[in-house]
């Protein structure tokens, strides 16, 4: 994504003389594919993109690349698409529209550590299990014994 932040330069006005980029370069340069990119136009993630007069394709400029890639973070940042609709339709930076964005990315913030403690839990009743296993490998039964009941517990923490 660095060579979009070149590609976007300083905070210069667009102009007809500025470069377009194909559905090829956007992709290369968001990591979202050809597909996505039409699929986020045609449900209106991002605003009709310009086509080339002599061959149809699609042009995108420098802004269209930047709110891309905006979309390109979020995605990776694990929001559904109504999320990311919501947060692209709050353009601006108006009082209650950085309220909202703040708001929704808290709650995702806070919808995150949840899945991150879910996920310990389940690593830690992994990691219990192979040490049980270790220890009946190795005919420690008294280990095996401790891992057993450590494991009972760790299960019922699972959800």
């Amino acid at each position: 994504m660095n060579e979009a932040r070149a590609l976007r330069g300083r905070h210069t006005e667009e102009s007809a003389t500025d470069r377009v980029l194909s559905v090829q370069e956007v992709s290369r340069i968001t990591g979202l594919s050809g597909w996505t990119l039409r699929y986020y136009e045609k449900i209106g993630l991002i605003d009709p993109i310009a086509r080339d007069a002599s061959s149809g394709h699609r042009a995108y400029t420098r802004a269209d690349l930047a709110r891309i890639e905006s979309l390109a973070h979020l995605r990776a940042a694990g929001l559904a698409i109504e999320e990311m609709r919501a947060l692209m339709a709050a353009r601006g930076h108006a009082p209650e529209t950085v309220a909202m964005k703040i708001g929704m990315l808290a709650a995702h913030g806070e919808a995150l550590e949840e899945e991150i403690r879910r996920l310990a839990a389940r690593k830690h009743y992994i990691d219990n299990r192979v040490g049980y296993w270790r220890a009946v490998q190795a005919g420690d039964d008294a280990e095996a014994e401790r891992l057993e009941a450590q494991g009972q517990l760790l299960g019922e923490q699972l959800s």
